[in-house]
């Protein structure tokens, strides 16, 4: 009985999450593409739904590297990872080039990566940090408000599932209708250049994504 309560309360939960999301397009490579918005900050979370034709820890790899990153990120100028928490979250730094007439920004996130064996998924969460390890910059430093990556195996692990959600707060003067107007192509742009990025021949699967891989669980 109480397993069946909490499924229902985690079901209501999900859909009551679902409702919030509206529809913008299904393209024709097969991206679906949705919006939500936030009413007390003028800001839209976009979100796309598609398939990568590459396993599961090549995907991850992709995602994790910050060295490739500016090869399928639109505007990043560069990325590292600032120091490791525990063996599960970083701390990342990211610098962006805005087009002429904006001033670049940069963000620092605390990223945790999470793996769930039974469900074949690797997730990857972004938050804004104040981690003082930071470098200090000429840019405006915005907001990763909740960036998120979720990885599934599908198609005998051939193939993967991914589930990608982005709001962002790049602050200073710009409007926030602007921002929403140049981010809304964001999951189109992204997952069309991690496709094409995951087809490049020089890419080695992370250990970190293999081994997991193998092991049971790591916490989310």
């Amino acid at each position: 009985m109480v397993g069946l309560c909490a499924a229902l309360v985690t079901l209501f939960a999900q859909m009551s999450y679902a409702t919030e999301w509206h529809v913008l397009d299904n393209t024709a490579d097969g991206i679906q593409i949705f919006k939500r918005e936030l009413d007390d900050s003028g800001l839209v979370s976009f979100r796309g739904i598609g398939v990568v034709d590459a396993p599961l820890s090549l995907v991850a790899t992709v995602i994790f590297d910050t060295d490739r990153r500016r090869e399928w990120i639109e505007g990043l100028a560069a990325s590292w990872i600032i120091r490791w928490r525990d063996k599960n979250d970083f701390v990342e730094y990211d610098h962006i080039s805005m087009p002429i007439f904006f001033r670049d920004r940069d963000f620092v996130s605390n990223v945790n990566m999470g793996f769930d064996l039974t469900t074949k998924e690797i997730v990857f969460r972004y938050k804004p940090s104040g981690d003082p390890a930071a470098p200090r910059t000429s840019y405006i430093r915005g907001e990763l408000i909740s960036t998120t990556f979720i990885l599934s195996a599908i198609d005998n692990d051939k193939k993967t599932r991914v589930d990608a959600e982005f709001l962002c707060d790049p602050k200073g003067w710009i409007p926030k209708w602007l921002v929403n107007f140049f981010l809304k192509d964001w999951p189109k742009t992204t997952f069309r250049n991690l496709r094409t990025e995951v087809l490049k021949a020089d890419i080695a699967v992370d250990p970190r994504f293999s081994i997991l891989l193998q092991r049971e669980s790591i916490s989310r």
